[in-house]
Parts: C-alpha cells; structure tokens; sequence
C-alpha cells in the first residue's frame, strides 16, 4: 500500500505545483550540484532585481508550503523556495550519513553561491530556520551574500520536551494525526479524509525522516546551536505565534536572546504554521521590516 500513497500524494503535489505556476507565477528550477539535484520554485521579480528571498521549509512540509504566504509578500524580490535536499523533489541517495541538517545547510548554502545570489534575505519556517541560521553563520565567515534573516517559529534549540515532541511531530496511528494538526493550527485546522491520513503517515515515517531523526537526537549539542547563533551577524526578524506548542515562546523569547541584531513580533492566536494559518499578517511584517 505504501506505493499507492506515494502515487496519492505525489499526484498531489504536481497540483500544488501547478497551481504555483499558473496562478502564481512561479517557474521549476532543478539545480545540480554535482550529483545532488535540488528542486526549486522561483517567482522573478517584476522589476529584475537581483534582490532575494530565499525560503526554506520546515520538517515534514516542501516548497509548496509557502503558496499562501508568496502572494502578500513584495514583488520586487525573487522568491526562490527549495525543497529540501533528500525530500520532495530534491532527491539524495538514502545514506543515513547525508540525512543531518548541517549537511542540508552546506547544500543548499552550494546552492546560493551556484545561483550567484549576492542580495538575499534567507527566511525559513521552523527546522528551517535552523538551516537558515546555519547557512547565515557559514555565509558570515565566507562571501556575505546573506543581507537579512527572517525566521518563522524557528527552532534553533532543545526542546525541553524533547521526546513528546518526537511523538508529535511522527504520529503512528491516523488520530494521531488530529493532535498533530491542532498543534499547527488555532482555527480552521484542516480536516483530512482516511486515505491523505494514511498517505501522510507512510511519509513522515518513511526512512528519510528516521535518519534525519536518529542524526539529529545523536548529534542534538552540534546541531542545536544555542550561545552559538550569537556568531549570527546579519539582522533578524523573528516572527512566531502567542499559542505555538512546538516552538513555544519561552523558547523562541531565549533565541532572540541569543541573536545580537534581531527583532521579535509575536501573531496573536496564532500556533505553529504561521505561513498557512495567518499568511497576509506574516508577509506584512516581512515586508515592513524589509
């Protein structure tokens, strides 16, 4: 059966992506990297700036996450969206070794360098924002072509619940399902026939997501920066929901700590998929900020 969900929910996302292309303008972009292609959804500017946002999505989510926020945000800039490696449409080889988010940061930091991108604002929601935060410091030691961050309920430390959060974020059964999804959303949270419910489980359980896992829990000291990110040096927005369980905010109030130049807006009743939940208010804060 697990073929059959994987034919459900790819022929899901090709509607997703279509739906990007036609009503919103945005173009595929498959990028090699010398043997690890990744996958993009880009949106060109109006004007031909060479200005960009670079956004990377969170666990569990893809490029395609970000339909609801892409059209408040300004269109002056490229919006360029990667799946992340070994996810999506980005494949990587399954090699547990390849499966860790520094190693995903290093990809996707090729990536900026290969695309010759020298005036970006790199934003990104939740594990992506670690990424993000990631390629920031590599970039700050390096070529400064990362100018702003924007981190979206970003997680960059522990969780002090840690494995009540690993039971969360990969539910086993179908009603697991429910406690997850009233986790991201305050209101309207989506309701899902039987067949998406069991599609959903055979991927966020399949074995990309096991390593990822098994890679970050072993390595949570390296990976989960901490004191670390005060080697941040860009200029960060941190925009992160009042109702979040999953990046909570007594956490997300300890990240800012950590970051000397950021600025942190919190959404009202709002919880942790704040691009899908409350896009227009989140793009009108990037957008001010900017």
């Amino acid at each position: 059966m697990d073929f059959v969900y994987e034919l459900f929910l790819r022929n899901y996302t090709r509607q997703k992506i279509r739906f990007m292309e036609k009503e919103l303008g945005f173009q595929r972009l498959h990028l090699d990297l010398g043997g690890h292609k990744i996958f993009f959804l880009k949106r060109p500017s109006v004007k031909g700036s060479d200005k960009t946002f670079f956004f990377v999505h969170g666990l569990l989510d893809s490029a395609t996450g970000f339909r609801r926020l892409a059209p408040f945000l300004r269109n002056d800039f490229n919006l360029l969206v990667p799946d992340i490696p070994g996810f999506g449409l980005s494949p990587l080889p399954k090699l547990k070794y390849l499966y860790q988010v520094d190693i995903f940061a290093d990809l996707l930091y090729n990536s900026i360098r290969k695309l010759a991108l020298n005036d970006v604002v790199l934003a990104g929601h939740s594990m992506g924002s670690l990424i993000a935060m990631m390629i920031a410091i590599r970039d700050s030691e390096k070529e400064k072509r990362i100018q702003r961050l924007v981190l979206l309920a970003p997680g960059g430390i522990p969780h002090p619940q840690r494995d009540e959060m690993r039971k969360l974020l990969f539910p086993s059964k179908t009603e697991e399902i429910e406690r997850l999804l009233t986790a991201l959303y305050q209101e309207n949270v989506p309701e899902l026939g039987g067949i998406a419910k069991k599609a959903l489980l055979s991927q966020w359980n399949n074995l990309a997501h096991q390593y990822l896992t098994e890679n970050t829990l072993d390595r949570e000291k390296e990976i989960f920066l901490g004191k670390k990110l005060s080697a941040v040096s860009q200029k960060t927005l941190i925009i992160s929901g009042m109702e979040d369980p999953i990046t909570d905010p007594p956490m997300v109030k300890k990240l800012h700590s950590y970051l000397k130049k950021s600025k942190l807006v919190w959404i009202q009743n709002a919880k942790h998929a704040i691009h899908m939940e409350r896009p227009k208010e989140v793009a009108e804060k990037i957008n001010a900020w900017l």
